[in-house]
């Protein structure tokens, strides 16, 4: 960078007396003084005075001011952003959490009704058989064999009865002898009694009646039967022999009512 250089001229005087000599010419010296430029800076004027034409829109250097950047810091927004995030997800959750309570607890209070319903078809509901000490029913009463809608119950310790006592000993229980409806329920309870005796002895049914013309306890006609040969139907009684569990599908006997046997008994379950 160039350097301008200044010339000063320096005159020493002495003090005044009269008796020194004045001399005609003066000594000048000559010092070289030496002017640094001083860096320009920038400045924008934003506000410029009105008619002041030659500055506005224009950007002006001043020798007082140095241009200063500005750093943007984007560190609070993220923190935000964070937060809200934490928010909207703990806000999911618990909205979550209550439609799980709510879904739950409104299935309990239909099961519930439900099993009210039921409950209110008894004149006299047994509780103690149907429920336990801590309040929770089962389908079937204590004892009992739930399958497919319906409780079965055969008892083992009795005597053995004929048809109609052994009719009586359902409609006790509020039930009453088994009526069969089709191919399912008959394998059930070829598998559900045990066996006993002797071939000859079986289970009696809920069908009575002769030849072409078996009507069921409940007022039903018979459709489908289970006959162990075409010559068991000329009694009036029937029974379910469970001993050959070879032939579930043909295990039916028609025989005198006045034989002892074992029984069935059946019952609705409750739906719930």
């Amino acid at each position: 960078m160039s350097e301008e250089v200044c010339y000063s001229s320096v005159v020493f005087s002495t003090p005044y007396n009269s008796s020194a000599p004045v001399k005609n010419n003066e000594a000048t010296v000559y010092a070289e003084v030496k002017k640094a430029e001083l860096a320009p800076v920038k400045t924008v004027k934003t506000h410029p005075e009105q008619g002041d034409s030659r500055t506005t829109g224009q950007e002006t250097w001043s020798p007082a001011q140095t241009p200063v950047k500005t750093e943007h810091r984007c560190q609070p927004q993220q923190g935000a952003i964070v937060f809200l995030s934490l928010t909207c997800a703990s806000l999911l959750a618990g909205i979550i959490a209550v439609f799980v309570c709510y879904y739950l607890t409104t299935g309990q209070l239909r099961k519930d009704q439900t099993l009210l319903d039921e409950i209110l078809q008894f004149s006299n509901f047994p509780v103690k058989q149907y429920c336990s000490k801590e309040r929770r029913c089962s389908r079937c009463a204590s004892g009992w064999m739930f399958n497919n809608s319906k409780c079965y119950f055969v008892d083992l310790d009795k005597p053995w009865k004929t048809w109609e006592d052994s009719r009586l000993e359902c409609i006790k229980m509020g039930a009453d002898l088994l009526t069969i409806q089709n191919k399912e329920e008959q394998m059930f309870i070829m598998n559900f009694a045990p066996t006993y005796y002797d071939e000859w002895h079986g289970y009696w049914i809920g069908l009575t009646g002769k030849a072409q013309d078996w009507v069921w306890i409940n007022g039903s006609s018979l459709t489908t039967g289970f006959w162990a040969d075409a010559g068991s139907q000329f009694k009036t009684h029937v029974l379910t022999n469970t001993g050959h569990k070879d032939k579930v599908l043909n295990s039916w006997r028609s025989v005198n009512s006045d034989m002892a046997n074992r029984w069935i008994c059946e019952d609705k379950a409750l739906l719930f």
